[in-house]
């Protein structure tokens, strides 16, 4: 969600004039890898000792939080040290803990927000019904999964696997996923090709076991071509190239709820499913909202949609330039952001 306002900022300041800081070690460990590393430091504990030398050692003008940072000392001491407070992507619900009696300190700091961007309308509606501004600009994930698309690799023997056939993709699939594909091969389908990128590698041979019947290649063997149908990708770092080719994706995660990623398939145009459980991601019911997606109650009738989307070509291409179409209309919400920052 940060990146693509680094990447905004960075047109009108050094990159020397911007610090980034990361509270997890997940994240800080990741970042240390990317071209911002000498930038990135972790975020020092929200204790008043720490954050009064933290603003004595750097004194940032503006400070960016990113969804759901509030933290509380960082923003109380800022304040008074006359830093300007910006929150991006921000998501939000009448339940939001700062709406709560015991989330009114929080409340208040966030009513003194020089700016408030909300990934989606809800969110900057249920802030103003709570006396808060704020601005719809967009969700900077789509500017992300953007540059990502304009720099996706090319795959020649993926393409001669493919050969012209409509090809559904598995995007970081668990063993829900793989079981609706299961069902979809006994309708023996017909001008389809099917590509797994297993969200656990170690799972390839146990995925490759439990469809012997439909003779699936591993990506590394290199022995597949257009007589196969069925692709498992045993390799990291090819899914977000992988949504060029997709027709349909069935995306992993809805059935546990903790759904992937479902913009990348959106950018490239795909019909695009997953589990149920995707209360927590107001991106998939914008998506079903939208007409390109759905989400998966029954495996019969999952099925029998990709059968039918597969013999008709004209409605397909309608779904997915729905899809690309949503995408683009969302893209550019950095650039947005920080036309009102600066």
């Amino acid at each position: 969600m940060a990146l693509p306002i680094i990447q905004e900022l960075l047109i009108h300041h050094k990159k020397e004039e911007i610090l980034i800081t990361i509270f997890s070690p997940s994240g800080y460990s990741q970042a240390i890898k990317g071209e911002y590393a000498d930038r990135v430091m972790y975020l020092p504990l929200d204790r008043l000792g720490h954050v009064r030398q933290f603003y004595k050692d750097y004194a940032p003008q503006r400070a960016i939080f990113i969804r759901y940072d509030f933290w509380y000392n960082f923003i109380a001491e800022g304040h008074k040290c006359g830093t300007s407070f910006y929150l991006v992507n921000g998501r939000f619900t009448d339940n939001h803990f700062i709406f709560k009696w015991f989330g009114k300190p929080y409340f208040n700091l966030v009513q003194q927000f020089k700016g408030i961007f909300t990934s989606d309308q809800n969110s900057t509606k249920v802030l103003e019904s709570h006396g808060i501004r704020a601005q719809f600009t967009g969700d900077t994930r789509f500017d992300r999964v953007n540059s990502i698309a304009q720099n996706a690799q090319h795959y020649e023997e993926i393409e001669a696997f493919i050969n012209g056939r409509k090809v559904i993709i598995l995007g970081s699939s668990w063993q829900e996923e793989e079981q609706l594909i299961a069902h979809l091969l006994k309708n023996k389908p017909e001008n389809l090709a099917i590509i797994i990128a297993p969200h656990d590698l170690k799972r390839c041979d146990a995925i490759a076991q439990q469809l012997a019947e439909y003779y699936p290649r591993k990506y590394t063997d290199g022995n597949f071509s257009v007589r196969d149908n069925l692709l498992i990708l045993d390799t990291m770092g090819m899914l977000s190239s992988m949504y060029q080719y997709a027709d349909f994706s069935l995306i992993g995660g809805g059935y546990s709820g903790a759904l992937h990623n479902i913009l990348e398939p959106a950018v490239w145009g795909s019909c695009i499913s997953f589990g149920p459980s995707v209360e927590k991601f107001p991106e998939a019911a914008q998506f079903i909202e939208a007409g390109f997606a759905r989400a998966i109650d029954n495996q019969e009738e999952w099925s029998d949609e990709i059968l039918r989307l597969i013999a008709n070509e004209d409605e397909l291409a309608s779904l997915k330039n729905m899809a690309k179409q949503f995408a683009k209309a969302n893209i550019g919400a950095a650039s947005r952001v920080i036309s009102h920052i600066l």
